[in-house]
């Protein structure tokens, strides 16, 4: 089992579609790809931004309304010569299985055609082998499709899986070199697509977050280590170095437990973890400044969105620079999420891996 390589995460500003008949799938996902960055654009906006006649952007949206894929919105009037109707994704033209495996749990969701969570499951891992996780990984697919209705599963683009880059142990180590994907395409029919998952993530973030048509930024994810990914020009880059410790094992699963529960402000561990995730980034910001120079950072954290805003409090006022610090709003769920955007990323857009 092999990670694909980052896929670029968004099309270029001003992209070039060609008209010939054998180009007519890739117009197509073209033109998805601009209405996934905005939401919602008339023919002519489209038209502009893809570099398409008008007689195709009207053929490729016809094509497209037949399969569900898009809807009409309301047409704007009171405006000079004919009014205009916007063009949106429909939210139920498609759906997505995510899978993301961590050494103790496995998260799981289905987002819809707009990335948003239509379902979530967790399973907890009562050991880490090959034949648990394969068992495991099975039964969360069949759950989660269980939940959709007969019309909904022929929408399933297909199943995204992730897992951390790296285990410390040896024999959590043979868990990512099996053939996972191999499984869960015989058991589910479903083509599927694997990634380390803080760079599904941030490809995610990219596509339906807070780095919509940004090209270059910094994403961080936070939990026992800080784990960057640098985005610039469009592309992915995890450095040689893709990990900061924060804490260890023991540490963390501690924290992340308190995490959960209501009394968070009051819990000595989690207002620990938040100091060190503070110090943590801070520093890698002022070292990526040395060499590279990005407007924008946004974070990530296994955590409820209330300590997210409080870690991007207390960096902003860290920072010296003119960084523009966001944080995430996929929440707690974000690496199971990040996994189930990758199907449709690669189904339905003009990126390439």
């Amino acid at each position: 089992m092999r990670f694909a390589p980052p896929p670029t995460v968004r099309v270029a500003e001003h992209p070039g579609g060609m008209n010939q008949v054998l180009a007519r799938s890739f117009n197509e996902r073209l033109i998805m790809s601009l209405l996934l960055q905005h939401d919602g654009m008339t023919r002519l906006q489209l038209g502009q931004e893809s570099g398409l006649s008008a007689q195709t952007i009207s053929v490729i949206v016809r094509a497209l309304e037949r399969d569900d894929l898009v809807s009409k919105g309301e047409a704007v009037r009171g405006r000079i010569g004919p009014p205009t109707t916007p063009i949106s994704l429909n939210p139920n033209g498609a759906f997505s299985i995510g899978l993301h495996v961590d050494r103790h749990a496995i998260e799981a969701t289905i987002v819809n055609f707009v990335g948003s969570p239509v379902t979530q499951r967790r399973s907890t891992l009562t050991t880490f082998d090959i034949e648990n996780v394969r068992d495991a990984l099975i039964d969360m697919v069949d759950g989660l499709l269980g939940e959709l209705t007969a019309a909904q599963k022929p929408l399933v683009a297909g199943i995204g899986l992730t897992f951390p880059q790296r285990f410390e142990a040896e024999e959590e180590q043979a868990v990512l070199a099996y053939d996972f994907e191999q499984d869960l395409r015989a058991h589910a029919g479903l083509e599927v697509v694997i990634q380390d998952d803080v760079t599904a993530a941030a490809s995610a973030e990219t596509l339906y977050g807070q780095a919509k048509r940004m090209d270059d930024l910094l994403f961080c994810f936070a939990s026992k280590d800080l784990v960057p990914r640098l985005i610039l020009g469009g592309r992915i880059y995890t450095g040689s170095n893709p990990q900061i410790s924060i804490c260890d094992n023991q540490a963390w699963n501690l924290t992340a437990k308190n995490l959960e529960s209501v009394a968070t402000w009051d819990d000595l561990r989690v207002q620990r973890w938040i100091e060190h995730v503070v110090s943590k980034t801070t520093d890698l910001v002022q070292d990526l400044a040395t060499f590279a120079s990005v407007p924008a950072m946004i974070l990530s954290a296994p955590a409820p969105m209330a300590v997210i805003d409080e870690l991007v409090l207390h960096i902003r006022s860290e920072i010296s620079t003119d960084l523009s610090v966001t944080g995430s709003r996929f929440g707690p769920n974000a690496l199971a999420i990040g996994a189930a955007i990758m199907p449709i990323q690669t189904r339905f857009t003009a990126n390439t891996l």
